[in-house]
C-alpha cells in the first residue's frame, strides 16, 4: 500500500499521525526536504523512533520547509535501504511512489519504484516536471499509482493528485494516516485498496481501528 506525504513549507505534521502512517506502512521510511536550493534526501528507517528524530532535526528545527514524506509497504522488490523512498531522478529532483507500476518488469532484489526511476525518469530532461506532455505520458504509464516530485527550489508536481486528498493543507495519497491496525491471531493476511493489493505473513491478521482526527541513515 504505502502512503506519499507532501507537506507543504510552514505546515507541521503531529508525531502521533507520522507514528500512525509508519505503523500501518512499516517496510522502510524517509523523507526529501527543500530548502537553500538544495534538496537533502534522507531514507532507510525501519524504527519509528529513528525516524522522528531525524524528522525533528531536519524538518521541524529548519523551520519545516516543504517536504516529501514516505513510508513503505514491500510489494516488489526487499525491504532495504535502496528500495526505500524518496528516490533522486537527479541532484535537484527527487520523488516517493505510492502504487504498483506494471510497465517495469519485476526484479527479485530492486522495487517497481527503483526501475522505473532508473529506466525511465533519470533518462528525461531535467526539467520534466514543468512539461506537461511529458507529466501526462508519465501519468498515462503509471495507471492509478501516484507521485509525488519536490525540486530544489520547493516546487512540486502530484501526478494523479486528485486520488488521494488534502487535510489541513498537508496531502496524504490514501488515508492510511487517519487508521491503525489492532492485530488478532490468524495465520497469514491480505487485503486490498484501490489499485493496490498487499500479502504478507507474520501469523497475524490485521483489521483497521479508526482513530480521531488528529524521525539514522541517510542518501
Amino acid at each position: 500500500m504505502c502512503i506519499a506525504i507532501l507537506k507543504p513549507d510552514g505546515e507541521n505534521i503531529k508525531k502521533d499521525r507520522l507514528s500512525t502512517c509508519f505503523t500501518n506502512n512499516d517496510d522502510g521510511a524517509g523523507f526529501m526536504y527543500a530548502k537553500d536550493g538544495i534538496l537533502h534526501f534522507f531514507k532507510g528507517f525501519f524504527k519509528f523512533n529513528d525516524f522522528w528524530k531525524s524528522y525533528v532535526k531536519n524538518v521541524v528545527r529548519n523551520g519545516n520547509p516543504m517536504s516529501a514524506i514516505h513510508f513503505r509497504i514491500k510489494t516488489h522488490g526487499k525491504t532495504n535501504v535502496d528500495n526505500c523512498h524518496p528516490f533522486k531522478v537527479n541532484e535537484n529532483l527527487g520523488f516517493i511512489h505510492n502504487g504498483i507500476i506494471n510497465m517495469v518488469k519485476q526484479d527479485p532484489k530492486r522495487s517497481d519504484t527503483a526501475l522505473f526511476n532508473e529506466l525511465i525518469l533519470k533518462k528525461l530532461p531535467l526539467d520534466f516536471i514543468r512539461n506537461m506532455a511529458i507529466v501526462s505520458l508519465i501519468e498515462e504509464s503509471v495507471g492509478t499509482s501516484k507521485l509525488v516530485f519536490l525540486d530544489n527550489k520547493g516546487q512540486f508536481l502530484i501526478s494523479n493528485e486528485d486520488l488521494g486528498e488534502w487535510e489541513n493543507n498537508v496531502w496524504y495519497s490514501n488515508t492510511t494516516y487517519k487508521w491503525s491496525y489492532v492485530y488478532h491471531t490468524q495465520p497469514v493476511y491480505g487485503y486490498s485498496y484501490g489499485s493496490d493489493s498487499y500479502l504478507k505473513q507474520k501469523g497475524k491478521k490485521k483489521k483497521k481501528k479508526s482513530l480521531l482526527p488528529a524521525v539514522s541513515h541517510t542518501a
